[in-house]
């Protein structure tokens, strides 16, 4: 409802100066107009204003014969004025875009508001009827009208495209004027002449013109005050892909350092690996002197001589009395396991005849009674 407001507050301006004018009923029809657009109090108010007055034209019935006189010199006058074959080939051109809004205003479809607007300006002067005498630049003029008021509003554009999107696929006759279409025609009917909207365009917008009579400066305003907003969103927009464009080289820059690095992570990343493993891998003591268990230590019970890493032991150990004494026990556990290999492998080499005991089963006897 909102993005409908100033369609309708140009209806009203509109509406207001047909009033002034006269023309009471087109008044009438264009306050609807606005109000069904974006309802607002003063649309409410000038409705009221227009119920209580009576249509000067329809008091003075007897100026429909005066006017009716005077309409035949105005013909004849006409008659008389010239066109050249450019103009009427412009005028068959346009005519024949019937109800392509985009074709008659010679713009595409992805086409921006500043390009219809432009586009209108240049067509709206070229078959103008106090311009262009040929025949059929009326009918031109009303149709490049018709096609800048659905296309220079977002809610009737987007209607037009959708109602046009799959009709302008299967029909391509050209038989009459207007006859594509006909889907947004049956819900959009233009209650702006185009002569309205030409003095709006140009009287409206300070520009000189010989056509017609001044515009109200309210809409001059009004038309200021749509340009200036279509100004913001232009310059937001502009913003917006700056700072998108600066993104996406803060993060393309940031991938080409990460790439630059990764063969550096990967080397530390072996490193580490392979010296946790290799720690893993050493025995935490020795009965004998090893690579790295060269530290040598005694239990405290039992007198079991064992070799440690003193980096390694302190770490799992550390100052803790309870942790060395699991630690020992453990150290004369694995010990006496070792005086029974060896006592078995021995009285294997001697053989089960020999009377004398290894000295290692002697050891693997005094030690396990104690452990």
């Amino acid at each position: 409802m909102e993005s409908n407001k100033d369609e309708a507050l140009r209806c009203l301006a509109i509406a207001k100066n047909s009033f002034e004018a006269g023309d009471l009923s087109k008044a009438k029809r264009l306050a609807e107009k606005s109000k069904r657009l974006y309802p607002t109090a003063q649309v409410e108010q000038f409705l009221l204003i227009t119920k209580k007055t009576k249509d000067p034209i329809q008091d003075r019935p007897h100026q429909k014969t005066s006017s009716s006189n005077l309409k035949q010199p105005k013909e004849s006058k006409l008659a008389e004025r010239k066109y050249s074959t450019d103009q009427i080939s412009a005028v068959k051109a346009v005519l024949s875009c019937s109800g392509d809004y985009y074709k008659a205003l010679s713009v595409e479809r992805t086409a921006t508001d500043k390009d219809i607007k432009k586009a209108y300006r240049t067509k709206a002067l070229l078959f103008h009827p106090d311009k262009n005498n040929a025949p059929g630049a009326d009918e031109a003029f009303k149709l490049i009208a018709k096609a800048y008021d659905v296309l220079s509003n977002s809610n009737e554009r987007a209607i037009y495209d959708s109602s046009n999107c799959t009709e302008n696929r299967n029909m391509r006759t050209s038989s009459s004027f207007y006859q594509p279409s006909h889907a947004y025609n049956r819900r959009y009917r233009q209650e702006v002449s185009p002569e309205d909207l030409f003095n709006m365009f140009f009287n409206g917008g300070g520009m000189p013109s010989s056509f017609g009579t001044s515009f109200h400066t309210n809409q001059s305003r009004h038309h200021s005050a749509r340009h200036q907003k279509y100004q913001r969103q232009q310059q937001y927009t502009r913003q917006s892909q700056k700072q998108n464009q600066k993104k996406n080289q803060y993060a393309k820059q940031q991938e080409e350092g990460l790439a630059k690095y990764f063969p550096l992570f990967i080397i530390l990343i072996i490193l580490v690996f392979s010296s946790l493993f290799s720690t893993q891998d050493e025995p935490l003591y020795t009965f004998q002197p090893a690579a790295s268990n060269t530290y040598k230590r005694t239990t405290s019970r039992n007198y079991v001589d064992y070799y440690v890493n003193p980096n390694t032991f302190i770490g799992k150990v550390g100052n803790s009395r309870y942790r060395l004494k699991r630690a020992e026990k453990q150290i004369e556990v694995d010990w006496v396991g070792e005086l029974r290999k060896n006592c078995n492998r021995e009285q294997k080499q001697r053989g089960y005849r020999s009377s004398k005991r290894p000295p290692s089963c002697d050891a693997y006897d005094r030690l396990s009674r104690r452990v």
